[in-house]
């Protein structure tokens, strides 16, 4: 943290910048206007000169983090190019967990990434998709990739815990004479568990949406 005194002239970068360091640190829910400020050794309302306010800030962070991201060689056929821009969505996001949190909610995001979405949903209208359903896909793609973000970064959490997972026990131990089905595949259960199931589930979506 910066001492508290009257700070170096403010700037919507440095502003930014002490944002990440915060989040990453300290994760998003940590993230407010006077966090920010005792960062930068200033006041809250110094930076509301430049800054609206935390979701603005949130916009400024993702949109830098955005245009960051590499552009890729994308195949020319609408499958494969769907496939690609989609792992690199996933990619991308991977590798700042505390970014799903924030688009998860729904509100947000980063103008600098719409070039990908644009390969997405571009890539479905030339496989054959009328717009309506463009949108549909794209939605349903997106809502897959950060549901997968979400569960990854929950396991390896309670590995972190060096303990069995909870969820595994029950699931091990389903009654066979009321869940048969659960029964049949409980010794499956562990091997899925650390499966990257990413790559099947994406091409199972996409070929279904093309169909």
């Amino acid at each position: 943290m910066t001492a508290r005194g009257r700070p170096a002239r403010l700037s919507r970068a440095a502003i930014v910048a002490a944002a990440r360091r915060l989040v990453e640190r300290d994760g998003v829910e940590a993230l407010t206007m006077r966090r920010v400020a005792d960062e930068l050794g200033a006041s809250p309302m110094a930076l509301y000169r430049h800054v609206r306010g935390k979701d603005e800030l949130l916009v400024l962070l993702l949109d830098e983090l955005a245009a960051a991201v590499p552009r890729p060689r994308l195949p020319a056929d609408p499958r494969e190019r769907v496939l690609t821009a989609s792992r690199h969505i996933r990619d991308g996001l991977a590798e700042h967990p505390w970014i799903v949190d924030v688009l998860a909610g729904g509100d947000l995001i980063a103008p600098s990434i719409l070039w990908l979405m644009e390969e997405i949903v571009a890539g479905f209208l030339a496989g054959g998709l009328s717009p309506a359903r463009a949108a549909d896909g794209y939605r349903v793609i997106w809502q897959f990739t950060v549901g997968d973000l979400v569960v990854r970064r929950g396991l390896s959490q309670v590995a972190a815990l060096g303990r069995p997972p909870f969820v595994l026990g029950v699931l091990q131990s389903a009654d066979p004479e009321r869940f048969p089905a659960l029964a049949s595949v409980a010794g499956e259960w562990a091997g899925a568990r650390g499966r990257d199931t990413y790559e099947p589930g994406l091409r199972a979506l996409v070929d279904g949406l093309l169909s």
